[in-house]
């Protein structure tokens, strides 16, 4: 039988050693040896370990940053996030969307239905005066101040997800303490912001989604390659009480290695409503 050439050989092993994982690492990014080592490793030349490793990039197995290294590139099993409101609960004349769409206890939901275990950080509490963005979503003016609630959300002790939700300051004047707290609100904060005494119910949201290359914060963060090479997803969700009144304005931050959208608009079958991501797959 025809042996494949000295290249295709270090290649093929260097994927065995990637995907039997011996270059994982619990955080940051899984880096080769330097090429040095591994002509040494192999008692191959310099151009058969750079033409192996250009093979492993081609088949996106690999990615080389100059001055860096060669990192793996990072192939997880996709959580599947329903954007959508999983439900509509109807009072009097009126239907309301259940919050859903990626946010606290959905998103919980989802990944136990998926077989997953989420985490998320205690949020990181700010106040700060709206910018011009947030004060547009929020129909206020820039003099307005606002409440910043950041968390961190993992799968499996890996960086899924970063998440920041911004409310009004007037609403913890009025009696909504606890968005101060840098705490969870179990039964999620919109759920809080309907039981306490400002009532307010999510009516619907309005989404937008803009794809772009992670910044260098985002890059180190998720373990993403510098070279923008894997894109994230932004989404800007902006919710809307019983009243059309804007409540709150939601940034999130998916990386498109891992995470896969979904919307269910209409009539669509329960089963594909629960298993979000059955008939999906990547080629």
């Amino acid at each position: 039988m025809a042996r494949y050439a000295k290249w295709r050989e270090v290649a093929e092993d260097l994927r065995r050693r990637i995907e039997a994982g011996e270059f994982n690492v619990e955080t940051g990014r899984a880096q080769l040896p330097k090429e040095l080592d591994l002509q040494s490793d192999y008692n191959a030349s310099r151009n058969t370990v750079r033409d192996a490793l250009r093979w492993l990039a081609d088949q996106r197995v690999v990615e080389t940053e100059a001055g860096k290294g060669t990192f793996v590139l990072f192939k997880p099993d996709p959580f599947h996030v329903t954007l959508s409101a999983h439900r509509m609960i109807r009072r009097e004349e009126d239907e309301f969307a259940v919050p859903g769409g990626g946010e606290g206890v959905d998103y919980s939901k989802e990944a136990s239905v998926q077989g997953r275990t989420p985490y998320d950080t205690e949020p990181r509490v700010e106040v700060q005066f709206a910018s011009e963005k947030v004060a547009r979503w929020l129909e206020l003016s820039t003099e307005n101040q606002v409440v910043l609630r950041h968390q961190a959300r993992y799968i499996e002790k890996k960086p899924w997800s970063l998440q920041t939700s911004y409310y009004p300051l007037d609403f913890v004047t009025k009696g909504a303490v606890k968005l101060l707290e840098a705490k969870d609100i179990p039964q999620g904060v919109v759920a809080y912001l309907g039981e306490s005494v400002l009532g307010i119910s999510q009516a619907g949201y309005h989404d937008e989604i803009k794809v772009r290359p992670p910044n260098a914060e985002e890059a180190n963060f998720f373990g993403l390659p510098e070279t923008g090479s894997v894109p994230v997803y932004e989404t800007f969700r902006t919710a809307y009480d019983q009243d059309g009144n804007a409540f709150r304005f939601t940034v999130t931050i998916w990386p498109s290695d891992r995470n896969r959208l979904h919307y269910n608009v209409g009539k669509v079958p329960q089963r594909v409503i629960d298993e979000p991501g059955q008939a999906s797959f990547d080629g």
